[in-house]
């Protein structure tokens, strides 16, 4: 009986003195994705804000991929844009190249080397091999810029970063642009109708605008 009393209080005593340390777990990476424009189009000045006015930057990106071993191709989008407004801006860049053999996207290191080389990209119908700015108006008319010497564009802050939803290239783009629509007009006074085409520009001056491209 002596024994069993000597041998409780350190039963006690030993499981007192085992303590579980709680883990906690590193905090995920994420990457801070905050976007915004400022600029004057058609002499009226015009800012769009991320969560003012229901507006949010949206990406995407068109690929072609050909037969044979000939490489892949990627243009990429993004786009500042609202559910609440027609106003628009948006902004596209190509062309990405790399083998369809070895991954259906480019590389993470492919990705970032465009991105990071393209700092002052020429304006090309389409973005196909450079750049295109888009705007879309409070009408929704979409005006596009065209191969225009005239056009100027520079990407700064280019910054790559990664997290569980995906690789992002931010920047800031710094352009003027001529943009272009077409309208038609319909003559319905006269059979058969008279169909006309008005090309039209306005200007966009001093934009910035600031963003990311996502891989």
């Amino acid at each position: 009986m002596k024994l069993k009393t000597v041998l409780a209080p350190l039963a006690i005593i030993a499981l007192s003195g085992c303590i579980k340390h709680e883990i906690i777990p590193s905090p995920e990476p994420k990457v801070e994705l905050i976007c915004h424009f400022k600029g004057k189009i058609n002499a009226t000045d015009r800012e769009l804000t991320q969560n003012v006015s229901g507006y949010f930057l949206e990406t995407s990106k068109s690929k072609y991929v050909p037969a044979g071993n000939l490489p892949a191709e990627a243009i990429y989008y993004s786009e500042i844009k609202s559910g609440e407004s027609l106003l628009a801006v948006k902004l596209n860049l190509g062309t990405v190249k790399w083998d369809q053999n070895v991954s259906v996207d480019p590389t993470v290191a492919i990705f970032n080397g465009f991105m990071t080389g393209n700092a002052q990209p020429a304006y090309k119908i389409g973005a196909d091999e450079g750049f295109e700015v888009s705007y879309r108006d409070a009408q929704g008319n979409i005006w596009l810029s065209k191969d225009d010497a005239a056009n100027t564009i520079e990407f700064t802050n280019i910054v790559q970063e990664s997290d569980k939803t995906g690789d992002y290239s931010k920047f800031v783009a710094k352009f003027d642009a001529k943009v272009y629509h077409t309208f038609m007009n319909i003559n319905t006074s006269v059979q058969p109708h008279d169909t006309t085409y008005d090309e039209q520009s306005i200007d966009i001056v001093e934009g910035v605008f600031k963003g990311w491209f996502k891989r």
